[in-house]
């Protein structure tokens, strides 16, 4: 990550001055995140999936007049899913004791565990552009690169007794922070607005890798953003 930031800070300061074109965006756009699952009995594992809100910041600058370099930092917000699952649980009461066996009286209480799962992403993006003109104020821009990734995933759990007014078992959650890298490619537009001003929607697709149950999985980012060129 520190050289993908030092490469970028060299190449902002040391291109020639006719071919530099630096800018600066701010962006929103959407977390659509998808990853692995695992089925035992039946049952889904808790995997936070899901869509969030995400914020982006980028600089870049051309290094001729058809290709240059980008960095780009994009923190979403929290992807929440709850998971509600019942099991019943067969118990033994009235049970006499006889020469010849009775039937028991069985009762089932039916239990209710509550899983809520949570994912936090942020990435920081180090690309190559290349840009092909479709007109006199739009380009078409295809980028390419790797993503340095970072995600805080939270499980919380919880078993109730549906009858019950509290939990038999305390809430209890445990988070995990994971760090990975992967590829990330993408296609976006730059519309021309003012001599400096540019209306960027584009969309990227990572393949954000990691570790245990908290790793990667596909991250889409569909965006719409503001830039300024210098």
């Amino acid at each position: 990550m520190r050289q993908a930031v030092f490469g970028l800070v060299v190449l902002l300061c040391g291109t020639p001055a006719l071919a530099q074109s630096t800018y600066v965006v701010a962006g929103i756009g959407a977390d659509v995140f998808r990853t692995r699952h695992v089925q035992a009995g039946g049952f889904d594992s808790p995997t936070a999936d899901g869509e969030a809100v995400a914020l982006s910041l980028r600089a870049g600058t051309a290094v001729t007049d058809r290709w240059g370099v980008e960095l780009e930092f994009t923190r979403a917000a929290k992807i929440e899913r709850e998971l509600r699952r019942g099991f019943p649980v067969p118990l033994l009461r009235n049970v006499v004791v006889a020469p010849v066996p009775a039937r028991p009286d069985i009762s089932v209480p039916i239990f209710e565990s509550t899983t809520r799962v949570s994912r936090r992403n942020a990435t920081l993006d180090a690309v190559l552009w290349v840009t092909q003109p479709v007109g006199s104020r739009v380009d078409l821009v295809y980028l390419g690169g790797v993503a340095f990734a970072r995600a805080v995933d939270t499980v919380a759990f919880q078993f109730t007794p549906r009858a019950a007014l509290a939990p038999i078992i305390l809430p209890n959650a445990t988070q995990t922070t994971t760090y990975g890298t992967g590829p990330v490619a993408g296609l976006e537009a730059r519309i021309q607005l003012t001599t400096h001003a540019v209306l960027i929607p584009g969309i990227r697709l990572h393949a954000v890798t990691g570790t245990g149950d908290a790793g990667g999985g596909w991250l889409l980012r569909p965006a719409v953003a503001l830039g300024w060129r210098f």
